[in-house]
């Protein structure tokens, strides 16, 4: 895989603890924070790092779909995506 220069965030060296930093835009563009965690991949001669997200949550008012109805906007997929 090739990279361009929009790619490019510069270079990391290992110290000598074999620590190595992240360039600080490409953790500011990608939100990456103390505490994040990746997995360590061997991809031939590279070593990529992939950042596990954490699950999705589904979130509820708790209201059941008689309180809703009348209210909510049922086919805002369709609406928004278009139908068939």
């Amino acid at each position: 895989m090739s990279q361009s220069d929009d790619d490019a965030y510069g270079e990391a060296t290992v110290n000598d603890r074999g620590r190595l930093t992240i360039p600080k835009t490409l953790r500011k563009d990608l939100q990456i924070d103390a505490g994040t965690t990746f997995r360590v991949v061997r991809d031939g001669t590279d070593v990529r790092l992939v950042r596990e997200l954490p699950d999705l949550e589904t979130l509820s008012t708790g209201k059941s779909d008689e309180e809703w109805e009348g209210v909510a906007f049922r086919d805002a997929g369709e609406a928004t995506f278009g139908g068939e």
